[in-house]
């Protein structure tokens, strides 16, 4: 017994010394899950975008956004997409120490007209400095896509498809329908909100948003 403690010391002192040597940190264990026995509801209900410039700074609390503060005059605001278009994803790629996340909001409205040419106009006038956007799922859950803690805003989503079809005939379930989607990559998921923060979204009641 005592020789396999020794072993064990031994192995230990050894990991902490090529930490130090190379100046990597070993990887933190993984976390205990608990599954909630509760309702799912899938779907997203509700989309607020904004320019990544208009956000001052975002505050990060046991792993939720605990605050949003914006540049003064600025908000985030209301999208009004039709009901259950609007779709959240994350994707992951690569493989062992290598991983990646492609973040993608999507959503559709009917039909064409000169507001929503005004919208889709605004989208690509703030995509080359980045877009950032709060996503309300069918849960009651709202999620900030387009930051994380280490990019800050630096990784904000950009227009990645703005489509228009008039279809064929009036019958066409996508006609005259525009697809818009916003994408980014970075090498973290998104972050939910706090249930502080969560509730005044939902409630109508975030300063730093303006509603439709």
């Amino acid at each position: 017994m005592l020789g396999f403690l020794s072993l064990v010391v031994m192995a230990l002192v050894m990991a902490q010394v090529v930490e130090a040597e190379s100046g990597v940190t070993l990887g933190m264990a993984i976390a205990v899950y608990t599954k909630a026995c509760a309702k799912n509801t899938g779907g997203n209900s509700r989309v607020f975008t904004t320019e990544a410039s208009n956000v001052s700074s975002v505050t990060v609390t046991s792993n939720e956004i605990a605050a949003v503060t914006m540049v003064t005059g600025k908000t985030f605001h209301e999208v009004q997409a039709d009901i259950d278009t609007v779709i959240r994803t994350e994707t992951a790629e690569g493989r062992r120490n290598n991983i990646s996340y492609t973040h993608r909001v999507e959503m559709k409205f009917a039909k064409p007209s000169t507001e929503l040419n005004i919208f889709r106009d605004s989208l690509a006038d703030a995509s080359p400095c980045g877009i950032m956007a709060i996503v309300q799922d069918g849960n009651g859950e709202c999620w900030m896509v387009g930051y994380n803690e280490a990019d800050t805003t630096n990784r904000a989503l950009y227009l990645a498809q703005d489509d228009t079809t008039s279809g064929a005939l009036p019958s066409d379930e996508e006609g005259n329908t525009i697809s818009v989607a916003l994408e980014t990559t970075s090498g973290y998921v998104d972050i939910p909100f706090d249930d502080t923060l969560k509730a005044s979204i939902i409630g109508d009641s975030a300063t730093f948003i303006t509603y439709a």
